[in-house]
């Protein structure tokens, strides 16, 4: 069982099945599941589109609505149509991967690893510093508020670290 956490859901977006077009985003109530819903009745599906913040798992969201309608279900299919910075717009296709891969043109289309760690902040780190994260060490006595943090050597990406106390502690680390 997960931990419960806190989470915003910006918007819940319902789709009866037959609607083609996405409807305003409305209160989730047995009333807006249209007029012929009762709690546990025939209702056999439903598309909801949510915005919501980092962190929710959309599984448990399809759950405690369920629960809160007085009744059970399930998730068929899940799309995640954007996830921080990216979105479908930009996404590659696993063929079309598949042959830049063998083309060797991969370096064309993929975006920087910083790209996809953009809401995290840059931790530069000296030679030494990032030398001794590579080999999974601890840094001590370093100035930097509790959190994570994309450690840098110049503009190289050495790790994904937890600052603590003053402590630096590798996450991830990178190969690059």
């Amino acid at each position: 069982m997960l931990a419960t956490r806190a989470v915003t859901i910006h918007a819940l977006t319902i789709r009866h099945p037959g609607e083609s077009r996405d409807p305003e985003p409305q209160i989730l109530s047995p009333e807006a599941l249209g007029p012929g819903f009762r709690r546990g009745d025939g209702l056999q599906e439903i598309t909801l589109t949510a915005h919501v913040s980092k962190g929710t798992y959309i599984r448990s969201l399809a759950r405690d609505i369920a629960l809160a309608l007085g009744t059970v279900g399930h998730v068929t299919m899940l799309r995640r149509i954007k996830a921080g910075p990216f979105s479908l717009d930009s996404a590659i296709s696993l063929d079309k991967l598949h042959d830049a891969a063998k083309a060797r043109t991969l370096e064309q289309l993929i975006l920087p690893l910083r790209a996809g760690l953009d809401d995290i902040p840059a931790l530069s780190l000296t030679p030494d510093q990032a030398g001794l994260l590579r080999q999974g060490q601890v840094l001590a006595g370093i100035a930097a508020e509790d959190g994570q943090y994309f450690a840098l050597l110049e503009e190289t990406p050495v790790a994904l670290v937890e600052a603590q106390s003053g402590l630096v502690r590798v996450v991830r680390g990178f190969n690059l």
